[in-house]
């Protein structure tokens, strides 16, 4: 990663990544894009706190380790500490991911699941299972979360009750966002770094701002890599027509890192695009759908899943086990057979374009974007699928 010249989005440890890619020896930026923090008043919380915890509910979904910290604090402040850690002692609590497990396993809290592809539909579908008619699930929002989302599924039989500790928004001094802008639209960066979806959304608004979002996408179009910690901040990139060029295995900043030191700027856009400057491949999450440079092609929600999870590893070996957790979570998430069927539909799906979906003997699979600039037929002896 010598000299590679990186944008970080990152409010809360935006810092703390910018100095890991420099002992990697990459030339960090760091440009927040959000304000994580944004007050919300202690009343509202206590009122949310107290509605909450009426009837003692038998559940609690945690989404993330900073919402955790922060309604203890603000009970602290407000006096329902006592009520509030003495129900959570009670309450049957469940994780979306790493973060706020760890939260509560720093107040000394157990937690019965964990997501593991880290997403609310994951999870909330995992309660769906789990919670009795009648019971009520309390689910502790993210900051950029409104009504139940996710978790509606979970309403009308049961009672679901929001409690949204903290709000993420703009920066209120977006002058250090605005010159990473610029720095990615001139040229000035190899690489832009984001870890939540937060931070590109707000990345593509704070450029539209300045009136340089159409020359932001044009820079992704071109050498400029988009980088993303997990599938949900992937998807926020792809929401504004971006392609993601490098996403870990692990949804972890240091595994994003690590990722990075094994990617290298291509030549003039590299092969994974056409002579225009377009990605080869291009997902579009909401409507399931991969976009080619001749057509596009509608997949099923799983074949989808599978496609976007190596799609946006280009050139990474994923097994089988990683691509069935990523794309269904708990449900049959060791089930390789299951990801082998869904290769093959969608190499149906795609004609000529299945080139890019490579077979890697007995260690899973691989996406290769230069399949698709490559007429002539994919190596036989990859095509083999590995064991179930």
């Amino acid at each position: 990663m010598d000299g590679l010249r990186v944008g970080v989005t990152g409010a809360r440890r935006g810092e703390e990544t910018a100095q890991l890619l420099a002992r990697h020896g990459a030339r960090p930026l760091l440009g927040p894009t959000l304000e994580a923090d944004v007050t919300v008043d202690d009343a509202r919380i206590a009122g949310e706190t107290h509605a909450a915890l009426a009837g003692d509910p038998g559940w609690l979904a945690a989404t993330t380790g900073a919402g955790v910290r922060t309604w203890l604090a603000a009970a602290e402040r407000t006096g329902d500490a006592p009520q509030l850690r003495a129900w959570l002692t009670r309450a049957r609590i469940v994780a979306r991911g790493a973060k706020a497990v760890g939260a509560l396993r720093g107040e000394g809290l157990a937690v019965e699941f964990v997501s593991p592809n880290e997403t609310d539909a994951d999870l909330a579908a995992w309660l769906r299972g789990a919670v009795a008619p009648g019971e009520t699930v309390v689910v502790q929002q993210h900051g950029v979360a409104s009504g139940l989302g996710p978790y509606e599924a979970l309403a009308g039989e049961r009672d679901v009750r929001l409690v949204a500790p903290y709000r993420c928004g703009l920066p209120a001094d977006a002058t250090a966002a605005h010159e990473l802008i610029n720095w990615a639209c001139d040229g000035g960066l190899d690489a832009v770094v984001a870890t939540s979806a937060p931070a590109v959304h707000n990345l593509f608004a704070l450029a539209a701002r300045i009136g340089r979002a159409e020359a932001l996408r044009r820079a992704f179009a071109g050498p400029l890599a988009a980088a993303a910690v997990g599938p949900v901040t992937a998807a926020a990139f792809e929401a504004h027509g971006v392609a993601v060029a490098v996403m870990p295995q692990r949804s972890r900043t240091a595994e994003l890192v690590r990722a990075l030191t094994r990617w290298q700027p291509p030549e003039g856009g590299g092969s994974a695009r056409t002579g225009d400057g377009e990605a080869r491949v291009r997902l579009d999450p909401d409507r399931s759908t991969v976009h080619l440079p001749d057509r596009s092609v509608a997949l099923a929600p799983r074949e989808f899943a599978v496609t976007a999870a190596l799609a946006r590893r280009p050139g990474v070996v994923c097994s089988p086990q990683l691509l069935a957790r990523e794309s269904w979570g708990h449900r049959d998430r060791e089930d390789a057979a299951q990801v082998r069927t869904q290769i093959s539909r969608v190499r149906a799906k795609l004609g000529p374009a299945a080139r890019a979906l490579v077979t890697v003997r007995s260690v899973g699979y691989r996406f290769d974007p230069e399949a698709l600039a490559d007429r002539t037929p994919a190596a036989s002896e990859e095509r083999a699928d590995p064991p179930a």
